[in-house]
Parts: structure tokens; sequence; C-alpha cells
């Protein structure tokens, strides 16, 4: 399950708004570099295009949908280092986007990134990696615009740390064991009361913390074929105001890895994740005296299984694709988590030395049953929505062709769509779409 586990709402957005924004590559962070290779790497991308919808407004604004053309500038500084012994790798990465068309105080939106690698072999059978992963981004929320307010904007934070050493126990034995921490903060605006007062905003219905222990461990049968048994254990700490949506869950998979031909890679796990929301339980705060229902919540079963095959099929061109089934959690504030489909695909192609394509797709269904009654929700979130469903795709496509080696040219679209059904009071509540087109250039040092 931690090989393929997929965000929440918040998360995807997130993830999606990262996609179009900064471009992120991390073919610098292999911990690996040729001979000769320079420690030092600089990039930037001057792009100018057209967004259909900048704000993501949704569906049921009660403004008209405002599109914009745009500049952006994209800086990214690197560092590479290899030893005998140890790796390291770091990465700076900033987005700023202009939209002149807005002409507000919230025309703005820009997202950095900060990433890290280290590793480090003690001998040639054991070397430990320590990572980080930190993401924030600011972005304008128009549906909040009212007279009179400050300028309105929800900053998102994503860190993601991991600490993981990697074992050869025999020639044919080894294991990974991992520690993940994920923090997750999507703050929205800050507010006037009537009287005055300020809300700080910093209430969000999917802000979480989760922490999580990994073990795997892989008998190679053949030199293609690896067998696996995965062990992975993770907890979700929400905020205090979310705290009966706190779950913890166990999976166990078998899978495999095979190694076709050289240029040719599958990966195949399946399994059983057990999840328990004990968070409904003990809570008299929140919902009434005892929880929900006279006690703890029953463990619940579900089925997990992911598939995943790659294909280099020329020195820089690839295809790559999975599927995957397994539980993620939810932005839906009666229930912690939800049976995610996800399905994703990439496609790198180099029709000559300087002329390539680059593409990606995600799609992700999500399905959740809100965990309270009727009068629970009610009670808690003002409003009841039932069962629901969500659904995000994003398609990414980037020409580039190569002037000098330093410098390159580019023409580009993503589309973006997020869509959220319930079966009671909000048929499509947040649902929006979103299309954007640029031409830009880029420098490589």
């Amino acid at each position: 399950m931690a090989e393929m586990r997929y965000p929440s709402r918040c998360k995807l957005l997130l993830v999606v708004a990262i996609c179009w924004c900064v471009d992120v590559s991390f073919q610098n962070l292999s911990g690996q570099s040729d001979t000769g290779a320079k420690p030092f790497t600089a990039t930037v991308a001057l792009r100018e295009g057209y967004d259909s919808n900048p704000l993501t407004q949704t569906y049921q604004s009660s403004q008209d949908v405002q599109s914009s053309t745009y500049t952006s500038i994209q800086p990214s500084l690197g560092y590479n280092y290899t030893g005998l012994q140890a790796d390291l790798a770091l990465r700076y990465d900033f987005t700023g986007i202009y939209f002149p068309s807005i002409n507000q105080s919230y025309d703005i939106q820009y997202t950095q990134a900060f990433i890290g690698r280290y590793t480090y072999a003690f001998d040639p059978r054991f070397q430990l990696t320590v990572s980080d992963n930190f993401i924030y981004s600011e972005q304008p929320i128009v549906t909040l615009v009212t007279a009179g307010l400050a300028p309105l904007t929800q900053t998102s934070i994503n860190n993601l740390g991991t600490i993981q050493g990697d074992y050869r126990v025999t020639d044919r034995l080894s294991m990974v064991t991992r520690w993940n921490n994920t923090i997750l903060n999507a703050d929205g605006p800050g507010s006037y009361n009537n009287d005055g007062t300020i809300n700080s905003g910093s209430n969000s219905e999917s802000n979480y913390m989760n922490n999580g222990a990994f073990q795997q461990f892989r008998l190679d049968f053949t030199p293609e074929t690896i067998g696996t048994f995965s062990v992975d254990y993770q907890i979700y700490d929400y905020q205090s105001d979310q705290s009966y949506r706190d779950n913890q869950q166990m999976a166990f998979s078998l899978g495999a890895d095979h190694t076709f031909t050289p240029t040719m890679f599958f990966s195949g796990r399946a399994g059983i994740q057990l999840n328990d929301n004990y968070g409904l339980s003990d809570n008299s705060s929140v919902i009434s005296s005892g929880g929900l229902g006279s006690g703890e919540s029953e463990i619940g079963a579900f089925p997990f299984a992911s598939i995943s095959s790659t294909w280099n099929y020329d020195q820089r061109s690839f295809v790559s694709g999975g599927l995957s089934v397994a539980i993620q959690q939810s932005n839906l504030t009666t229930t912690s988590d939800s049976e995610a489909y996800t399905i994703n695909m990439n496609w790198d192609h180099y029709f000559t030395d300087k002329f390539s394509v680059i593409q990606s797709m995600f799609m992700n269904f999500a399905v959740f049953t809100p965990q309270l009654t009727q009068q629970q929700s009610t009670a808690i979130t003002g409003s009841y929505q039932g069962s629901g469903q969500q659904t995000t795709i994003s398609y990414q496509c980037k020409f580039a062709y190569e002037i000098y080696p330093y410098l390159s040219a580019e023409l580009g679209w993503s589309y973006t769509s997020y869509g959220s059904y319930f079966d009671l009071n909000n048929g499509n509540g947040g649902s929006y779409t979103r299309n954007q087109v640029y031409v830009g250039l880029r420098g490589t040092y």
C-alpha cells in the first residue's frame, strides 16, 4: 500500500496545481550522476499563455468564470554530489504566475518546492536514505471575495519526509524498512466577522498528519523475477476539530517485480487493507456520549491491488502506466477514508535528438459513504450530503525543441477536471474544469 498511496482532495488538487505550475522533474535527484556531470544545475523557464479558469471557480459559482492570459517564471536550482559511499541531491523550484486580466489583489499565484535526498552506503549490503519533499503554494479563492476583505489567498503546505534502510541479508534475500511522515495543511484565507474580529481561516476539513512504518521482504527467485511480501502501518491524525476522523490502517500484500527484457519492467501487488476509524469512539465533545453507536467501530477489510509497467523503447524514450485500487483519505467531513481507483500514464518520446514530447495523465475515482448519521452530520457541518464520489482528471502535454544545447523552445497544454457529486443537497459542489496553453523558452546550465 505504501508504494501506491493516493492523497485526499486537497492533496490531489495541490498535486494537479504543481503539475501545471512547477513542471517538476526528479531526474536530478536520483543521487547518481554521469561521469563529468556538473554538480550544480540551474534552469529558468519563461512562459506566456492563456488560462480558462485561473481561480478554479466552480460550476455553481455566482460569478462568471474568469479567464486570463498569464506570464510565468520558473527558476530551479539543483546540486548533486556522488561519492564513494555517500550521494547527496538538493533542489529548489519556484513558480510565479501573474494574471493581468484579473486585475485584483489576488492576481498572483506562486509555488515553492524544496527537495532533498541523502544516501549513505555503510557497506555493500546496507545503505540508509533520508529524503524530504516540501511544497508551499499560495492561490486565491474567488468564491470568498467580499467587499472590504483583505486579499484572499489559500496557503497549502505539503511535506513528505522518509527514512529508508535497504539491507541485503543473503545473496537472494533483501529487506526494505521505511518510516514516513506527511503533513497536509491547506488553510483558507482570513475573514472579518460583523463585530470586527478576524477568523484566521486555519480550520481545513482535510488537514492531517500521517505517520507510518513499512517493511518489505524481497526474494530473488531468478535474476529477472523478485517476489515481495509487505506490511504497511499508517496512522492519520486530523486537526483537533476533525478528530472524529482519526483512523489507522494496516495492509498486507504479496507481489512480484519482473524484468521481461532489459527495456521492459513489470510490477504487481495484491493484498488486504484493514481500517480502524477509532476517532469515532470516545469523543463525547464532538458527537455524543459514547461516540458513534456504543463503542469502537468495527475494523473494515478492503482489497488492495496495483500493477505498473515501464517500457524503455529508446535511449531517452519510454512509456509507463499503472492501475491501483486502494483506500485513500477523504475530503468529506463525515468520513475519513474512501475507496479509490487510480490510473496513471506517462510517455516521453524523442522524435529526433532535438525534438521531443512529454505527456502524463492521472485519473482518480473515489467513492465514500458517511460514517455519521444524518442527525450527527447536520450537528457538525450544518448539512447532510449523503453518500458521494469524486473524480479528478489531469493531463499535461509539452513539446520541446532544442535550439541550442542550453536553450529550448516549449509549447504545452494542460487540462484539469474535478468533479464532486453527492446524493443530497450538493449535486456538483466544488466541481470545475481548467485548460491552460502556453509557449515559452527554457534555459539550462
